[in-house]
């Protein structure tokens, strides 16, 4: 855990839903930001949201499931990111979507969402599953997916109830960038939730790949979006990959 990150313990039997690590990986970055109008969604158990008021943030709580909300002090909005959600544009500093665009049928409504509701100079923290690491990659080979798609037979179902828990798209960089730009925030900054030791057994794979698109024309790696997705930082990623993105100041 960073050093620069508050020690705030949680409420009683409050448990995040996002890892651990990209919640304090999210805590250090917002330590460095003026303490302005945060919205924390999809807001889950709502320890992420508990941490920043602590810190001293005016935070706003919306989710489309209140089931698992935990922090009785801190209101909450029932909202879809699929949708418009229920605040006037241009409302908020700061936007943190923690593991949540996964799990949308539209996650570019979400971008589009942020856009309007984030003050000029604001920023969205966003974290999904990274798809682009090698080991993700290589796992696509093999199964043709991502991740597991779960069946409701398992369960004794017909049919899901609600889709919300499940993830329903494999978004990655390029395109979350592309979207991310065409809706006016500029990604400033790229992290993820913690390094995984056994990234290093797959270099001599990532070598190969490399040497093999060194022959490729320029513009065909430029198509291809090479530059960011070969990049150590991508292609040598963790289980999360963690976007910041930046409202320009005309927005």
């Amino acid at each position: 855990m960073n050093q620069n990150v508050t020690n705030i313990s949680w409420n009683a039997g409050v448990v995040p839903l996002a890892r651990n690590e990209t919640h304090d990986k999210v805590i250090a970055m917002m330590q460095k930001e003026p303490r302005e109008k945060v919205l924390d969604v999809p807001t889950g158990t709502k320890i992420l949201a508990d941490r920043l008021k602590k810190m001293g943030f005016e935070v706003s709580c919306c989710d489309i499931n209140p089931f698992y909300f935990s922090v009785s002090d801190l209101p909450l909005e029932i909202g879809d990111l699929n949708q418009s959600l229920p605040y006037t544009s241009k409302s908020f500093n700061f936007i943190i979507c923690l593991e949540g665009l996964e799990h949308l049928e539209n996650p570019f409504n979400a971008i589009r969402e942020f856009s309007r509701l984030l003050k000029p100079n604001g920023r969205a923290f966003l974290s999904l599953p990274h798809y682009l690491n090698i080991e993700k990659r290589l796992r696509f080979l093999i199964t043709g997916l991502f991740s597991k798609v779960p069946s409701p037979k398992k369960l004794g179902q017909d049919r899901f109830e609600n889709l919300w828990m499940l993830h329903l798209n494999a978004l990655t960089y390029p395109i979350l960038k592309l979207f991310m730009e065409h809706c006016g925030l500029k990604i400033i900054h790229i992290d993820k939730d913690k390094e995984k030791k056994r990234m290093k057994w797959f270099l001599p794979i990532v070598w190969c790949i490399r040497f093999y698109c060194l022959f490729w024309p320029q513009e065909k790696k430029k198509d291809y979006h090479l530059e960011d997705t070969l990049s150590p930082r991508l292609i040598m990623g963790g289980n999360i990959l963690i976007i910041v993105g930046e409202k320009g100041p005309e927005g």
